[in-house]
């Protein structure tokens, strides 16, 4: 994209990173955009449905690798949300939730409603450490001609 581009529509920069880093196959991204890319599945999922629908369509086969993630963006207190979470979720013998009245059953359980309250109260936010982020290495994910 031309330099002018972002100059007049700067909204357009944010929109190709996501664009990248949640279309994009992991193991397709290099080291700084799998960083992004963690963190921004982790953001969204707990957005949408709490730490039990990031469990859910993830599990805890990136719970190591998210982790390091959050703490390379600086984001401690998501951090230390997702380990615990974590712990929470290895605690015990889990099935896969088959379907959306299964799933509300579940979260009405409220397994996860103190760790999620927890991670929506983090500051700064995930969306905008994404964005720092993104400004810091805005060459790893646009390529902007002059």
């Amino acid at each position: 994209m031309r330099l002018e581009a972002f100059k007049e529509r700067p909204f357009e920069l944010w929109n190709l990173f996501v664009d990248l880093v949640a279309k994009e196959n992991y193991i397709d991204l290099n080291a700084v955009q799998r960083i992004a890319h963690l963190a921004f599945w982790y953001d969204s999922e707990v957005q949408n449905g709490g730490h039990l629908q990031y469990f859910e369509n993830r599990g805890l086969g990136e719970l190591d690798e998210t982790s390091a993630a959050l703490l390379e963006l600086g984001a401690d207190c998501q951090h230390r949300v997702l380990r615990q979470a974590g712990r929470v979720f290895a605690s015990k013998p889990r099935e896969h939730i088959e379907n959306a009245a299964q799933y509300v059953a579940t979260a009405l359980c409220g397994e996860y409603d103190a760790l999620d309250s927890a991670y929506y109260a983090c500051n700064p936010g995930i969306q905008q450490l994404l964005m720092d982020y993104l400004t810091l290495y805005r060459d790893q994910f646009v390529e902007i001609l002059e």
